[in-house]
């Protein structure tokens, strides 16, 4: 966290107490610091290119509806303390639903879906999930024999251990501990592409092993996944409340330009309306590629962090509302979510029945058999991860494949008509997790003192 490597930086003499903030970016990292900062006593100004904090995590208007949208479904994992924390502070932690039950579906051609429960049992963590992986049904017992042997040496690796396999991707791991190919596409690859947009053969063993090592070995709660109930913007209002009760300010809508640097230190930023901001200390919560525009050629020679920032890749995420009519009044699917096995589309969430109004649809005129049900729609969200493959797919083949994808999940679906879809194309979601990026991602604070970074993309101690 940026606040917590200002406050080394101070332990060690680097920077003064900070009187002001200016803070770009207002995604989770700029909206975690700036709440921080503000309950600390620091007057925080937050800047935001778009009209919603959130950045990838917020929610948009679909023009064709009116209706507030996510852009794709983030999960939140009970390891995931640091964004627990900020949800606390925030107060909106009560909006956050919990699963201790996740659901999985092995789609086979021509055969119902089997589908499989993870639940952590009695037995004390590491040894929780043991019972729900040996009755996973889609893996033969052989499959099941070598999961548990990898994530036995999962257990007995250290965290410095674990540091030395960074420039090995996760599938090399793999195959050096003699996971089978079902193993492989049935397992390790449905939760690893999930869990870190990246594919196996591209994925940093060390990541990868961190997954399994902090969300699922931990403690028996590290794996829970809590979705909100609501708009993920809707997380979000609270933010500006704290930041401007402590006499900080919330500029939305405003880019920031050029950061200015005057011998070792950041003076100020220039914004796209023309003005020029100015505090003790600067925080580029920012993507890489945005902040690199940021900064000219006397700054990248300064600080030493900035000057990989051209060499990161980034990995792209699907996220696709589907709306299905409901002709009787009943769901198309009554669990909250599905993990797809075997399938394009990797997960579907429930978002529940609505009315066609509720949905921002049209009101059917035709009246075939029951009136009321038919202006009834299931609400689904699909997500695809690492979706190299579909993001240069049109609309209209994603939506096609989809929806074929749900009726094959979901047997009540397969004569159900979509009544609307809507597909958002994350093309640089997340940086790519690849062996040896762990040499270019930058500590929060570096050669120029008044100067932090956040982000996913930094050296943050996590995927």
């Amino acid at each position: 966290m940026p606040y917590r490597a200002a406050q080394h930086a101070r332990r060690n003499g680097s920077l003064a107490p900070p009187k002001s903030a200016l803070i770009l970016g207002g995604g989770l990292a700029g909206i975690a610091a700036a709440v921080r900062l503000a309950q600390e006593g620091v007057k925080v100004h937050l800047v935001e290119t778009r009209k919603r904090l959130g950045g990838r995590a917020t929610s948009f208007t679909d023009p064709a509806t009116g209706r507030t949208l996510d852009n794709c479904q983030h999960v939140l994992m009970g390891c995931c303390t640091n964004l627990l924390d900020l949800y606390e502070r925030l107060g909106v932690s009560d909006r956050i639903t919990w699963h201790r039950r996740l659901h999985f579906a092995a789609v086979r051609q021509g055969r119902a879906p089997v589908i499989d429960t993870l639940e952590a049992d009695d037995l004390p963590a590491p040894m929780h999930m043991t019972g729900a992986l040996m009755g996973f049904r889609c893996l033969t017992f052989l499959e099941k024999l070598a999961i548990a042997r990898a994530m036995l040496a999962m257990m007995r690796l250290s965290v410095g251990d674990r540091a030395m396999l960074h420039n090995q991707s996760f599938l090399q791991w793999l195959e050096a501990h003699h996971q089978p190919p079902g193993a492989i596409e049935k397992f390790w690859h449905v939760i690893i592409v999930s869990a870190l947009n990246t594919p196996l053969d591209r994925a940093a063993a060390d990541y990868a092993l961190q997954v399994f090592q902090d969300g699922f070995l931990a403690h028996e709660n590290a794996y829970l996944m809590g979705l909100s109930d609501g708009p993920l913007v809707n997380l979000y209002d609270r933010a500006e409340e704290v930041i401007r009760a402590s006499g900080g300010e919330v500029s939305l809508g405003l880019a920031a330009g050029k950061l200015q640097l005057e011998r070792d230190r950041i003076v100020g930023v220039k914004t796209s309306d023309g003005r020029t901001f100015h505090a003790d200390h600067y925080i580029a919560a920012l993507p890489f590629d945005r902040l690199l525009k940021l900064c000219g050629v006397e700054l990248l020679k300064a600080d030493t962090r900035l000057r990989p920032l051209d060499r990161f890749t980034t990995s792209p995420i699907l996220g696709i509302h589907l709306w299905f009519e409901a002709p009787r009044a009943r769901p198309v699917m009554e669990l909250p979510h599905l993990v797809l096995i075997d399938s394009p589309l990797q997960w579907i969430f429930n978002k529940g029945l609505q009315t066609r109004a509720e949905a921002g649809l049209s009101e059917r005129s035709e009246g075939n058999g029951d009136r009321a049900g038919s202006q009834l729609v299931q609400h689904l969200h699909g997500v695809i991860s690492a979706a190299d493959d579909w993001v240069e797919a049109p609309a209209e083949a994603i939506l096609a494949m989809a929806a074929d994808e749900v009726r094959k999940a979901l047997p009540c679906a397969a004569d159900l008509v979509l009544a609307h879809g809507k597909v958002i194309k994350e093309k640089r979601a997340t940086f790519a997790c690849v062996p040896g990026i762990d040499h270019i991602r930058p500590p929060a604070t570096g050669a120029i003192a008044n100067l932090l970074l956040a982000g996913d993309w930094c050296r943050s101690g996590w995927p």
